[in-house]
């Protein structure tokens, strides 16, 4: 179940209350934050979803605007009220972020149940800070809950695979961190269909490739966007058409981690008042992005590595994610025989993803080397 529910009024902050769930998500999983337009399913019932939730949880996020006051009504038909006051009974934490100047009620003029709300430190969001307000909140957050099972780091040696009837390329399982990687001459990136890289401090794959392919001070201060400056000058028109894929250098990535390119590739598009969400078909972007590291030179490749595609903001579900990359890689291999890549690796980063590619691999007809 959840560790933190976004409450929220649909008459208030709905726009601002998908953004804290969207951050808090890609930072901490999605199956880790309750939003209830996004994670009840069709059918289920409404009520027990909710206080389901709120029985398991850890912290309740109250997104407060400007109009909450106002709308505040009768405690045994206000849903806000209700799901707030249930988190105070049964000692849940709640933060209350605050839109813009909003401010909480005071103490007195507050229902009983709900009262304790107007002594609770609380965040305020404005719009021309917050992506470092959203920041502190993930941070916030991350230093009060313990990260799930599932979502904790993978770790271990690579696991390397060839298809039983095809080309020598090898396909392997690569767990943890991208920057454990070495082996590979092109780092596959998933972006938006804006192309527009993630902070260098956020925690994303596009963040950590912007940051390490970026020249920087002692201090570690950007002073040369190497990567995302290149990939600026050559999208052009935005946005661009899902699946879209552009070459860039690596930056000081090839000092570091010997890679010569990193593909960008289009794997997820905004949708207005839902945030995010993964392509139609993320096949299609491994084969346009294997397709094009195809091309390039200088030979030969020693390999690609893959994030899985569109499973962090967008919150993809990972096995089918990875039965689709895995699938594409393979359509490429039998399309081209007589490939010059010598290995395609998927980077499992949590366990939840290394079990996933490792579950996917074996259902394949892949033959395990070592």
């Amino acid at each position: 179940m959840a560790a933190v529910f976004v409450n929220y009024r649909v008459q208030d902050q709905p726009g601002y209350a998908t953004l804290v769930h969207q951050a808090l998500a890609q930072h901490l999983g999605g199956s880790q934050v309750f939003l209830a337009p996004r994670s009840i399913r069709l059918g289920d019932d409404f009520v027990d979803q909710v206080f389901d939730t709120l029985r398991t949880c850890r912290v309740l996020i109250a997104v407060i605007g400007s109009a909450w006051r106002d709308l505040l009504g009768d405690p045994r038909h206000d849903w806000v009220q209700r799901e707030i006051s249930d988190a105070f009974s049964r000692g849940v934490r709640v933060i209350p972020v605050l839109i813009e100047d909003a401010e909480v009620p005071c103490e007195e003029d507050l229902p009983d149940g709900i009262a304790a709300l107007a002594r609770c430190q609380r965040l305020r969001l404005r719009h021309y800070t917050i992506d470092d307000d959203l920041a502190h909140l993930v941070q916030e957050l991350r230093d009060l809950l313990p990260p799930p099972p599932d979502e904790t780091r993978a770790s271990g040696a690579a696991s390397v695979f060839r298809l039983t009837d095809g080309p020598e390329c090898e396909l392997a399982i690569v767990p943890g961190d991208i920057l454990r990687c070495t082996t590979a001459d092109v780092w596959a990136n998933s972006e938006n269909t804006d192309m527009r890289m993630a902070r260098p401090t956020d925690f994303s794959v596009s963040g950590v490739i912007r940051f390490w392919g970026s020249v920087r001070e002692e201090s570690g201060q950007v002073v040369d966007d190497l990567i995302s400056a290149e990939l600026d000058a050559k999208v052009g028109r935005r946005p661009v058409a899902p699946g879209t894929v552009i070459a860039t250098g690596a930056g000081e990535l090839v000092r570091t981690h010997n890679v010569r390119h990193v593909i960008h590739v289009a794997a997820v598009h905004g949708e207005p008042g839902a945030g995010y969400r993964q392509v139609g078909d993320v096949g299609r972007c491994v084969r346009n992005v294997l397709s094009v590291v195809e091309e390039l030179d200088p030979l030969p490749l020693r390999g690609v590595l893959f994030p899985l595609l569109g499973t962090g903001a967008a919150r993809a579900d990972v096995l089918s994610t990875t039965e689709a990359m895995v699938a594409a890689a393979i359509d490429h291999l039998v399309d081209h025989p007589d490939t010059r890549l010598r290995r395609i690796q998927f980077l499992g980063y949590t366990r939840r993803e290394h079990e996933a590619l490792t579950s996917t691999f074996h259902r394949l007809p892949l033959s395990p080397l070592h």
